[in-house]
């Protein structure tokens, strides 16, 4: 069974009632979670997970609580920490600690600190892969770099700095208050979530077949890219409740200036990466009207080159994820020299 660590905080500033404490002593000490992402893995089954529930107070010592334990060895498989948000309408998915501590207002030990770093040593970003989440989620919920500068910001920075090989997935969720976002609708984002945190994203993406006299089409990487320098079929990511089609012809729009037609897929490959695994599938195309120059164009915004391939002449490419794959099934299709 799976361990998860949940936290809220009491009361602060003058309330009687704080939401992230009403979450965790809503919930029970035992979760059933299914992947996000079943329909798109084989063999996906329901986790159990192991919730403790933890109210911490709003003061240094509370902020410590969860650091302090993750120092002296205790480890989870994902911590989320939650925070009232009072200026909120929506929930807020926070991915960077500021090292900042600025209070506004007392915390409930006396504490108030007009302006100071926390440590010195620079903001701490969430590693956990939230970015990948909304393809497929539909969700209230908003991506901040923006926790505040009060205890939320810095429980999330301690807990943060304190888990320094980066094992356990660490965020924390901005909740608004419940007269604004019902508790019931948090309630369900809070599982969401840690359903989230526990399993691995599957990215969907599309590629573009573009062929002339039995040559295809690829591109390299800009040296400013993630896998700088290697070599794929032209395409992207897809958005939420976009088709195959409408994706391939968007991206293309986007990342080159080119007008094209989508047609079907020819099949699909799965890539693993640390953070995500890709599903990527490649889409028969065609350029609309007359063939674009392939001469470096500041419309281009991914790549540096692209040049037009057989499969021998492929041999000498270092292609990116799975796209050799392709190139094989390509060849088994007949479909290029």
């Amino acid at each position: 069974m799976v361990r998860v660590l949940l936290t809220g905080f009491e009361p602060f500033g003058g309330s009687e009632v704080n939401i992230s404490m009403d979450i965790v002593n809503a919930l029970t000490d035992t979760l059933v979670v299914e992947d996000p992402w079943s329909a798109l893995r084989a063999l996906s089954k329901p986790m159990n997970v192991e919730l403790e529930r933890l109210v911490l107070s709003v003061d240094k010592a509370g902020s410590m609580t969860v650091a302090n334990r993750i120092a002296s060895g205790e480890s989870w498989d994902a911590v989320l920490h939650l925070g009232v948000c009072g200026t909120c309408t929506v929930p807020r998915l926070e991915t960077l600690a500021a090292d900042r501590l600025a209070m506004r207002i007392p915390d409930n030990a006396g504490r108030q600190v007009a302006s100071a770093p926390l440590s010195g040593q620079g903001d701490r970003p969430s590693t956990v892969p939230v970015k990948h989440w909304f393809q497929s989620w539909q969700t209230d919920a908003e991506t901040s770099t923006d926790a505040g500068a009060f205890l939320c910001n810095e429980t999330l920075y301690r807990s943060l700095e304190a888990n320094t090989d980066e094992s356990i997935p660490i965020l924390f969720l901005h909740l608004p208050p419940a007269s604004v976002y019902p508790l019931g609708a948090s309630l369900e984002l809070v599982i969401q979530v840690i359903a989230r945190m526990l399993h691995k994203p599957v990215l969907r993406v599309v590629g573009s077949l573009l062929l002339d006299e039995r040559k295809f089409l690829v591109a390299r990487r800009a040296s400013h890219e993630r896998h700088a320098g290697t070599w794929e079929f032209p395409g992207g990511k897809l958005e939420c409740n976009e088709t195959f089609q409408q994706a391939i012809v968007r991206e293309i729009e986007e990342e080159f200036g080119w007008l094209v037609s989508a047609q079907s897929s020819i099949g699909t490959w799965h890539h693993e990466l640390p953070e995500v695994t890709i599903e990527l599938d490649v889409l028969m195309c065609e350029f609309v009207g007359v063939i674009p120059s392939f001469i470096l164009s500041p419309r281009w915004t991914s790549h540096d080159s692209v040049e037009w391939h057989t499969y021998e002449s492929s041999k000498a490419l270092d292609f990116t994820g799975s796209d050799r794959q392709v190139v094989e099934r390509l060849k088994e299709l007949d479909l290029i020299d």
